[in-house]
């Protein structure tokens, strides 16, 4: 059966002004790693006892998400340029850029695949992408209609 857990920050603790967008499980589950859109903060926080691991300010805004706990790697999809890839272990240090050409501001969804050595998104042009994550060559496309 399932049963709501609640973690809440304590009181006192800062609010976080804007859109939690997107918010994964770290750690095996003992930590939460949260994206807010317009902000462009990432935070990580340890659920019990619920304590502030670490905040980045990230360059641009953050659509929308995909972790891998294999490779510790992030994909941010950035409503901009494409999609930027951050490695965290102690905090989000930027690998490199995944360039698409984005023509509206759609969250599009990316996600990893096979461990961590496959990524792919969705494209605001009806695309999907597909990259080989060693290599990061100019990515597979597939379309439809």
């Amino acid at each position: 059966p399932f049963h709501e857990i609640g973690f809440y920050p304590p009181k006192g603790s800062p609010r976080h002004l804007g859109l939690a967008q997107t918010v994964h499980f770290l750690d095996d589950g003992k930590s939460i790693m949260a994206g807010f859109l317009d902000s462009k903060d990432l935070y990580s926080w340890t659920l019990l006892p619920w304590q502030e691991n670490w905040h980045a300010k990230l360059s641009t805004r953050i659509g929308n998400t995909a972790w891998s706990a294999v490779t510790r790697l992030l994909l941010v999809w950035n409503l901009v340029d494409g999609i930027d890839m951050y490695h965290i272990v102690e905090r989000p240090v930027f690998v490199r850029k995944l360039r698409l050409n984005i023509g509206r501001m759609y969250v599009c969804q990316v996600d990893f695949g096979c461990q961590g050595l496959l990524a792919t998104s969705g494209t605001d042009k009806g695309k999907v992408c597909i990259w080989n994550m060693n290599s990061v060559e100019q990515p597979t496309a597939l379309t439809h209609g």
